[in-house]
C-alpha cells in the first residue's frame, strides 16, 4: 500500500491509464476480425440476451441468427 497521498494519486493515474491503453487494444484487436468472426460473436450476443431477457410475448421481435 502506498502511504503518500501523492504517490497514491501518481499510482491511480497509472493505474488508469495502463486500463484505457488495454481497452483501446481490445477494440482496435476486435475491429481487425474478419465480418464472419464478428457476426459469430453477434449470435453469442443475441443467445446471451435472450437467456438474461427471455421474450415477453409473440410481439416481441428478439432473436437469434441463425447462421449454421
Amino acid at each position: 500500500m502506498v502511504a503518500n497521498p501523492e504517490d497514491f494519486i501518481q499510482y491511480n493515474k497509472r493505474l488508469v491509464q495502463d486500463i484505457f491503453r488495454k481497452k483501446e487494444d481490445f477494440h482496435r484487436a476486435q475491429a481487425r476480425l474478419p465480418i464472419e468472426e464478428k457476426v459469430k460473436i453477434l449470435v453469442e450476443l443475441q443467445k446471451i440476451s435472450l437467456t438474461i431477457h427471455p421474450k415477453r410475448d409473440e410481439t416481441d421481435r428478439r432473436m437469434v441468427w441463425d447462421i449454421s
